[in-house]
């Protein structure tokens, strides 16, 4: 699996330990956390540390790896293919998932980094498909999600850890065959 992939404006890397404190300062916003599932909040103070401490063996036992979305050298947010063990739509396991900085919000970012990542795991991982989801108050990341090429498949319940609760979530699918297609009229 690559360990960093550039796209127009953005960057993708590995997160390093040296990230902590940006990630840190990012995440422990309510905004952001609040429509997560698993990001919790207040954000801990070692949180973040801990978290990135993971992602080596996460990358070594092939199942994914989360990316710093950095934009012009900063880090702006979290993008990453995650094989999961127990997703919403039964026999899909593989998920993207994303975040970005409240001050990020509404450029485009989100779905530059989210294209890039859904063609890390069709492209470096080689899965089948992919998975993703949004709680349903969430438009914005279900917009993200449609531009790059998922189709809505359902209706679950997620739980948030900010908010220690069960919420109504929209659970959306894209197919190795769509993302060829869509890079074949990219390229027609």
């Amino acid at each position: 699996m690559r360990a960093q992939m550039k796209t127009k404006r953005l960057e993708l890397r590995w997160i390093t330990m040296e990230d902590a404190p940006r990630l840190t300062e990012l995440a422990d916003n309510w905004n952001v956390a609040r429509m997560l599932a698993r990001l919790p909040y207040p954000y801990p103070e070692n949180g973040a540390e801990d978290w990135i401490a993971t992602h080596s063996d996460t990358r070594a036992r092939g199942k994914g790896s989360p990316y710093a979305i950095v934009l012009e050298g900063a880090l702006i947010g979290v993008v990453g293919i995650e094989l999961m063990d127990n997703v919403h739509a039964p026999g899909l396991n593989v998920e993207l998932g994303y975040w970005l900085g409240e001050p990020y919000w509404g450029h485009g970012y989100a779905t530059e980094a989210a294209q890039a990542a859904v063609t890390i795991g069709f492209a470096d991982l080689g899965v089948g498909h992919l998975t993703s989801g949004h709680f349903e108050e969430n438009a914005a990341s279900g917009s993200v999600l449609t531009k790059c090429g998922f189709e809505y498949s359902g209706k679950s319940k997620r739980h948030c850890l900010a908010r220690g609760e069960d919420m109504p979530s929209l659970d959306l699918v894209m197919t190795r065959d769509r993302w060829i297609d869509g890079l074949v009229q990219q390229r027609g």
